[in-house]
Parts: structure tokens; sequence; C-alpha cells
């Protein structure tokens, strides 16, 4: 049903018309077996993409963005966020918790946001976020030492910047002498991406710019009742106070 709608409706359509069609698909997998820990829609099951990723037909959740709410809902009483491109799905979500100072931004214009800051110069204050979310952002930054240096200086003291991006084993596999589209989509399996982080290589870069970092590890059953990947990684890099 997803796959045939997207090949008959032009995109234009779909994004202007986006929650009506959501509230039409989602009533085709109603059920009981599965459930979006972002809108909470109960379903017979996810929508399955080319990838293998699992869309929630009601939000438009992918399975990383269901995991990012569950760890961060605990964490949002009084927080001051920034939210790097933001996911519709969550960042509707963030919306509507009344006790937060949310704010977006997104400098390609690819996402519906608050600011357009650019995170290599990030137009803000120091010490002025509690959480910052950039998810799926770093991967596309040239300069990402200084996108880090950036977040950094406007964490607040014990603030913490939840990263994700794709990671592969190894070593951070990077060739500034990639420029093409072609290139870059051949080496680092996306047309926009710079580089493919390790989760350890992205670990000391943070360091090397003051942060204290983590990485989290999730393991689940591939038909989890949430959608989950059966394997991701989150990194929390943490401003010491």
């Amino acid at each position: 049903m997803y796959e045939l709608l997207k090949n008959l409706i032009p995109k234009t359509l779909i994004k202007k018309n986006e929650s009506t069609i959501r509230q039409l698909l989602s009533f085709f997998y109603l059920g009981n077996r599965f459930q979006c820990t972002v809108c909470e829609f109960k379903m017979s099951k996810f929508i399955t993409l080319k990838k293998g990723d699992k869309l929630c037909p009601s939000c438009g959740s992918l399975s990383r963005t269901r995991r990012l709410w569950v760890f961060l809902k605990p964490k949002l009483k009084n927080a001051k966020i920034l939210h790097f491109s933001p996911s519709k799905s969550i960042k509707s979500r963030l919306e509507s918790v009344t006790n937060i100072n949310y704010s977006t931004t997104d400098y390609a214009g690819e996402f519906e946001a608050m600011k357009r800051l650019n995170i290599e110069a990030i137009d803000e204050p120091d010490n002025q976020y509690d959480i910052i979310i950039c998810y799926h952002v770093l991967e596309h930054i040239e300069n990402d030492l200084k996108a880090m240096q950036e977040l950094y200086r406007i964490t607040k003291p014990d603030g913490i910047c939840i990263i994700q991006t794709p990671f592969k084993t190894g070593d951070i596999y990077e060739d500034s002498s990639f420029r093409t589209e072609k290139e870059r989509l051949l080496h680092f399996g996306q047309k926009d991406h710079v580089r493919i982080y390790s989760s350890d290589g992205l670990i000391n870069r943070l360091s090397a710019v003051g942060f204290h970092s983590t990485k989290k590890t999730f393991k689940e059953a591939p038909n989890n009742r949430n959608g989950f990947s059966s394997e991701e990684c989150i990194i929390i890099a943490k401003k010491p106070i």
C-alpha cells in the first residue's frame, strides 16, 4: 500500500497532504501486535522500506527515531533543547511537550525548522543548551572538528549532545579528494556524505574538543514490538562541569 501510494501520487502532493494521507494509510495497518513509541499508534505491522528499516504508517517515524524518543523522554523536564535537521515525527512529538524549551534548525532547508544555523559557526551564545540532538548530520559536514567545537561551546556544563551517524568497524573512512556525488555515493554510501565514522573514531574526535563521551549499544529481536533496529549505537557526548 505504501509503495503504491508513493508511485501513484506526486511527491509535492504527498508533502502538502501528508497528515491526511497518513490518516488514511494507517487505517490499513490497524492492529495490536506492534506499537510506535513516538505517536503510540498500534498496528498489525510496520511498513518495511527497501533498505529494511521499519516505518510507522501513522507518524512516519523510523526505527532510530523511536529509539531516540525512548532515550529522550525521561530527560526532558525543563530542558532547553536544540535539534539539528529534525525529522517530522519526533519534532511534532517534542513540540507537544509543555515543560521544555525546544528549538529546531536546518541549514540546508530540507527539514521544517525554526532556525537556519550553520553547524560550523553556530550563531548562538555559549553554554545555552541542556540537550542537543545531532542525528545523521556530522557525516555531511566537511569540517566536522569545527562543528564539534561549536556543539561543545553551546552545550551547557553537564549538558549532553546526542549523536548518531552511520557507523562502520575499524577506523573512520574519509578522503577529501572525493568531491563528486558519484564518488561519494561509491565510497561513503550516500551522495552527500563525506565520511563514514566508526563509533570509537567519533568518540575520539569528540574527546579532542572536550566532550566526555559514552557509547550506548542496543540489540533487539528482529520482530520486537516497537520496530527498533536489531542493532543500534548512540553516542552521548557530555560537557563536563
